[in-house]
Order: C-alpha cells, then sequence, then structure tokens
C-alpha cells in the first residue's frame, strides 16, 4: 500500500487580495495547478487577472494571501520572495525584448555566468525553432518570432512556472491561431507548468487544461474547458462565455418545459427554472406554420447565426454548420433542442448542480 503524500501543486495561491487605494482588484482569489498543466485567467480588461499575475510573479505584493511555488510558500505573512527567486518565468505582453541584443544574447539574459549556458542557450532556442535566427535583432524578428524568443528567454532558467500575460493579443487575426497552437506546442514539449491571461475565450478554451474565470476581482469557476462551457456556474460565466439562450421553465424531475416544449434537465429538479441553451443547440427546420421567424442572418462561412422571433416575441439565436438551404429571413421555422440543458434558480444565481466545484 502506497502511503506517500500526493505531490505538491506546481503553484498554488490561497485567498488573495490586492488593493488599490478604494478600488478591490483582486478579491480572495485561490488557485491551484499540477505540474505539466496549463490554466487560463479568462475575463473582461480590467477584471484583475493581469494583478493576479503580478502578485504570482512577485511584481506586486498580495495585502492578504499566500502563494506557493514547487511546495515552497515564496508570499505571505513575513514571507516576500523577490522575483528572480521564485522559479518562475514571465513572458509580457509586449515582450519587453532588449533592442539592443541579438536573440541569443536576450535568450540567455536569464541565465547565470556560470555553468554550460551556452548549451542550454541552444537547447531553448531549438525548441522554439529559432536557431537559424540567433544572430538577428528583434527588431529584424516578425511578431510570431519575437514572442518565440520572449518565450525562449523564460524557458531558459529551467521555472517551475511560465506566466504569460496576453501573449497573443499583439498579432493580427490570422497569425495569432497559427502562432497560440506553436506556443502550446512548445510549451508541451517543454513540460513546463504554465498560466495564461486572456480575455478572449475561444483562445481559453482552445488552449487551456482548466479555465479560471474571473469578474470583478473574483473567480468564479475553474473547470475544465468543455464543462465549463456546457456547465457554467452562474448566468454571469454563462454569457461571458458565448452567446447563451435564457428561457424561464418549470422543472419536474429530469425535464423542464418552456416555450419550446419540454426539454432534458443536466440535473433532476423541482420548481420555477431558468434554463440556458447554447445557440448550436436550437436545430431549425423550415415550417411554414412554426413558432418562430427568422428575423436576421449572419453568414460566416464554416457556420451561420440565425435570429428567430418566437410568436411570444422573444429573441432566440440558433447557430448551423454550413449551407442550410431553406433558411432565410422571413422563413417560419420549427425549434428543436436535442441536447440536456442547464437550469438556473435566478438570474444570478448559483445553477442547479450540486456537484459545482467551489473554492
Amino acid at each position: 500500500m502506497n502511503n506517500a503524500p500526493p505531490p505538491e501543486p506546481a503553484i498554488a495561491c490561497h485567498g488573495l487580495s490586492k488593493n488599490f487605494g478604494p478600488v478591490a482588484a483582486v478579491r480572495d482569489v485561490s488557485l491551484r495547478l499540477e505540474r505539466g498543466r496549463f490554466l487560463a485567467l479568462l475575463g473582461p480588461s480590467g477584471c484583475g487577472k493581469t494583478t493576479v499575475l503580478r502578485i504570482m510573479a512577485g511584481f506586486e505584493a498580495p495585502d492578504a494571501g499566500e502563494i506557493h511555488v514547487g511546495g515552497t510558500r515564496v508570499s505571505g505573512p513575513d514571507t516576500f520572495v523577490p522575483p528572480e527567486r521564485r522559479h518562475i518565468g514571465m513572458v509580457f505582453q509586449e515582450y519587453a525584448l532588449f533592442p539592443h541584443l541579438t536573440v541569443e544574447q536576450n535568450t540567455a539574459f536569464g541565465l547565470p555566468g556560470n555553468g554550460p549556458r551556452a548549451q542550454r542557450v541552444h537547447e531553448v532556442l531549438r525548441l522554439v525553432g529559432l536557431e537559424g535566427v540567433k544572430d538577428r535583432m528583434p527588431h529584424e524578428l516578425s511578431g510570431g518570432q519575437q514572442q518565440r524568443v520572449a518565450l525562449a528567454r523564460a524557458l531558459a532558467p529551467r521555472p517551475e512556472v511560465i506566466l504569460l500575460d496576453e501573449p497573443f493579443s499583439n498579432l493580427d487575426a490570422a497569425l495569432r491561431v497559427r502562432v497560440r497552437q506553436e506556443v502550446r506546442h512548445i510549451l508541451r514539449a517543454a513540460g513546463v507548468t504554465a498560466i495564461f491571461v486572456t480575455h478572449d475565450q475561444e483562445e481559453a478554451l482552445s488552449l487551456a487544461d482548466e479555465v479560471a474565470v474571473m469578474i470583478d476581482g473574483q473567480i468564479l469557476q475553474v473547470d475544465g474547458p468543455e464543462r465549463l462551457y456546457r456547465r457554467p456556474s452562474t448566468h454571469r460565466v454563462a454569457t461571458f462565455l458565448g452567446d447563451a439562450n435564457f428561457l424561464p421553465a418549470s422543472a419536474e424531475g429530469e425535464s423542464a418545459v418552456c416555450e419550446l416544449g419540454p426539454l432534458r434537465l443536466m440535473e433532476a429538479r423541482d420548481g420555477e427554472v431558468e434554463i440556458m441553451i447554447r445557440p448550436e443547440d436550437i436545430l431549425l427546420e423550415a415550417n411554414d406554420t412554426g413558432p418562430g421567424e427568422i428575423v436576421e442572418r449572419t453568414y460566416f462561412g464554416h457556420d451561420q447565426l440565425l435570429g428567430i422571433r418566437m410568436n411570444s416575441g422573444t429573441l432566440l439565436r440558433s447557430r448551423l454548420v454550413g449551407c442550410c438551404r431553406g433558411l432565410h429571413e422571413g422563413q417560419r421555422v420549427t425549434l428543436r433542442v436535442e441536447t440536456p440543458v442547464m437550469a438556473y434558480t435566478s438570474r444570478y444565481g448559483c445553477p442547479l448542480l450540486p456537484n459545482s466545484p467551489a473554492l
């Protein structure tokens, strides 16, 4: 029988709080991330997510709370380890490369002078695919290459954790998708633990193993991307994570009756609830006597978003993949939902899911 204690997480934060004058930027934030995992800290601008990252890195001191890196306390009562001794790498939003140093010199900057320094620089430049441009200056590189230099510099000292602040915000839309996949591959190959801050829901859901939704200085939910999207803990999390339709309903057991008819619930409940339906879960069929009318159509190529006005006046959104012949503005339709739906007790209250993770 193995009675060994579980391994320490790469990083753990407990009860972090930070005020700037009368503004509570961070309120009782707790996070825990196991080694080798990626976490996205997702939230709107001004919600406090970059402040959390700066507190983790040691650039800001919290007013309350503790931080442990690899099991060692680096911040807390009577403890404050400076940034350079926390074994944390940082990739800044603006990359913060030294313009007068080459790619190789930038990468080597954070390494101690003794030991196999040149060998480590060669290793990380090969890892990020930049060994062929090691003698170039930052201004001679593309945005994606500059980001990889910043990543190489952060990886070179073999940190416990890599922190990335809005790492793809300076890239154009076409480049962003390709570069974020490259960065994910590099971090996986390096075997590091990473936390990145973003306000982009697609970015967070597609790259992270876990996503922490932060709004108004608080963490509202931490979960895997799919569960977070399908089972958001509150109405507010649901709306931040993408399009969502909400309808009042009466629940009884494993079903709820709403304007669209009886729907299955993710959890059996009773009473008055508000249900959430993602647009892609609403299927449409042309029907000249149907209860809904298409009043708006936005075509994106790979899919299209349709606005439907019900006979009651309720407006719903349906997202359909590909070309849907016969569906056009003015067409009446029948609506169908085949997947189970979430139920909430109130617009801002907790959902009717007893097993939602709590911090």
